[in-house]
């Protein structure tokens, strides 16, 4: 059975919000669903622990299958200030598609970021939140 993962997908002003983690790789926030959570509490979990946000609301959206695991995705409305934690060692804004950043990307975080695109073009999904974020002050990009 493949690990079970909320991974949640944010909008700071319009931008996704990816996380890298310590090999460097970009990621959505997001990671394991404990046995005592639902993956709209472990999406809430994650997402404070790896970016310091609180979650105002959130959404699930599909499901997605990678090699390794199956994603639970999840849009999320929230608020704070965007800091780097737990095993996220930086935080980027994704703003349309950025050649620099896919190339730093999981071949799972880009297919769900595409899905979810083509999903908002359809109106099926919102294409921005409600996050309301106060960008921190060292933000990298």
């Amino acid at each position: 059975m493949k690990r079970q993962r909320a991974t949640v997908i944010v909008h700071i002003d319009g931008k996704i919000l990816l996380v890298e983690n310590r090999g460097g790789l970009l990621l959505l926030p997001g990671g394991g669903i404990n046995p005592e959570e639902s993956r709209l509490q472990a999406a809430a979990r994650e997402l404070s622990e790896e970016t310091s946000l609180v979650a105002d609301s959130l959404q699930f959206l599909f499901s997605h299958e990678s090699q390794t695991n199956c994603h639970h995705v999840v849009w999320a409305s929230a608020r704070g200030t965007p800091l780097a934690g737990d095993d996220a060692m930086a935080l980027h804004l994704l703003a349309e598609l950025d050649p620099a950043l896919l190339a730093r990307m999981s071949a799972a975080t880009r297919q769900i970021i595409e899905r979810f695109e083509h999903s908002c073009e359809d109106g099926r999904f919102p294409r921005t939140s409600l996050t309301r974020v106060e960008p921190a002050a060292d933000d990298a990009g």
